[in-house]
């Protein structure tokens, strides 16, 4: 390798989008090189200090959480105060290791070559590598796929230290379990992280600028959501804007408009922005957002066609589900697949304790555009599976076109929400309306599904006047179901 080296596909970045794209160029029989700068962590945010880790720390806290409704709070306060930080550690560095190997094990097994460096680009087919040690060389290629990612927005008045003042980086490095901690922000980091510690019995604020958490998810959903956190003891103050904070000893004061908290530990979780930084990007004529976002048109090219871009680093809606998606198919449309098309309905998960999920559109979004609908709603205390598990806050709606009758959105709050929401995904692509629940589908009984068809119930008597009021017990409904033939 070196200086006239050759390739079908540089991807720079090793992230769900990266790697994606890099498989996917391989299985078509294309020399593929994937630049990573620390490729003793191949992976990026998504494996080492983002999905992977913290989703492991929340399925730890909610499977201790779940034990609650059938053993009692002296249970779970008994498994909680045998918990610590090392442990901790320990499982979502497990978690991360185990991820990182299958990755590793699928890379190397397809011949992608992962390149050690950090990537310049200095012209549409040429990739500098500039290695941690040794000279620079170029790398020739046909194209080039940006996947750097994203990191926290780090404002330069904020004090982060790493360990009293912290960004989501840094929280997965904290080496003891706090008592109390302040997040600023309310959107999905700033919420799941707050359930982990309130599951921890850490003492925990939320603060935000905006009168709403989760402002880009169901309005309803999201009312639903911060009932549950606040019966974990969350306490959310919204409508304040930080003015400064003020790190005295082993505490930080964070002084809002109106508010002043103290805590041990101080969380800014109000943003990220994408990694474009140092890449060359302006000397072929890309240029970026504010967020330091590349634009994409829908097949993910740049404005320089054998440039594309994929994932965190063209901005929303940056999960690593979507990422993975968009890789796949950049790569599938530089070597020719020009009828590539991203999909229509994509699901959201925000990983809360219990989840919440969200798949096409929300209720204030149908109210915008002004197009008529009906809500059909199940909660989980009226699902068997629901009230066996012992589950206090649930809730499946379906948004439902009142001419069509087709399902325009599923949100679910509740346990397993993002698991449940791949069947409202997958009846919205088959273009199934609200009859179809009711008339074709059958669910196993006892299972959260079921929320479905009392969803359905729900939506069509709405719809129609002389259907029976919804039945609010599943036994009810199961005979209510098997006379609709």
């Amino acid at each position: 390798m070196g200086l006239g080296s050759e390739y079908d596909l540089i991807v720079i970045g090793s992230g769900s989008a990266g790697v994606q794209a890099a498989l996917e160029a391989a299985r078509l029989n294309k020399k593929v090189g994937l630049v990573e700068k620390h490729p003793e962590r191949v992976g990026g945010a998504w494996i080492h200090t983002g999905t992977i880790p913290s989703k492991t720390l929340r399925e730890v806290l909610a499977a201790i959480r779940s034990v609650h409704s059938h053993l009692g709070a002296h249970w779970v306060d008994r498994l909680v105060a045998n918990l610590s930080s090392t442990k901790l550690h320990i499982r979502a560095k497990t978690a991360s290791m185990d991820e990182e190997k299958i990755i590793l094990h699928q890379l190397i097994q397809n011949q992608v070559e992962i390149i050690r460096g950090s990537a310049y680009i200095e012209s549409p087919h040429e990739v500098r590598i500039n290695p941690v040690d040794g000279e620079t060389y170029l790398l020739k290629t046909a194209f080039i796929l940006i996947a750097t990612g994203s990191k926290p927005r780090r404002p330069p008045e904020i004090p982060f230290d790493g360990w009293r003042v912290v960004d989501s980086d840094d929280i997965l490095r904290v080496e003891s379990i706090p008592r109390s901690i302040s997040i600023y922000g309310a959107g999905v980091i700033g919420c799941e992280y707050a359930c982990i510690f309130a599951a921890l019995g850490v003492k925990t604020y939320i603060v935000d600028s905006r009168t709403r958490i989760m402002q880009f998810m169901d309005q309803e959903l999201g009312e639903e959501l911060k009932k549950s956190m606040e019966e974990m003891g969350v306490i959310f103050e919204l409508g304040h804007h930080l003015q400064r904070l003020e790190v005295e000893g082993p505490s930080v004061k964070a002084v809002y408009d109106g508010l002043t908290l103290e805590t041990e530990l101080f969380f800014f979780a109000a943003g990220r922005e994408s990694c474009t930084d140092h890449l060359g990007l302006e000397r072929v004529g890309i240029k970026v957002t504010e967020r330091k976002a590349i634009s994409v048109n829908r097949f993910f090219q740049t404005t320089v066609p054998n440039i594309y871009a994929a994932g965190d680093v063209i901005g929303p809606p940056a999960l690593a589900s979507t990422s993975l998606e968009q890789g796949r198919l950049a790569c599938s449309h530089a070597f020719g697949k020009t009828n590539v098309k991203f999909p229509e309905f994509y699901p959201i998960g925000v990983y809360t304790i219990p989840e919440m999920s969200s798949v096409g559109h929300s209720e204030e979004e149908l109210k915008q555009s002004g197009r008529p609908y009906v809500v059909g709603r199940a909660r989980y205390d009226q699902i068997a599976r629901g009230y066996i598990r012992g589950d206090s806050h649930g809730l499946m709606k379906l948004l439902v076109c009142s001419k069509t009758h087709c399902i325009l959105g599923v949100h679910i709050f509740g346990a397993d929400a993002a698991n449940l929401i791949h069947i409202g995904q997958c009846c919205m692509i088959a273009g199934m309306n609200i009859h179809d629940f009711v008339n074709s589908i059958i669910f196993n009984f006892p299972t959260l599904a079921e929320g479905y068809k009392i969803a359905a119930f729900n939506a069509i008597a709405q719809l129609d006047s002389s259907c029976q009021v919804v039945p609010q017990s599943t036994p009810n409904l199961r005979a209510l179901a098997s006379s609709t033939g």
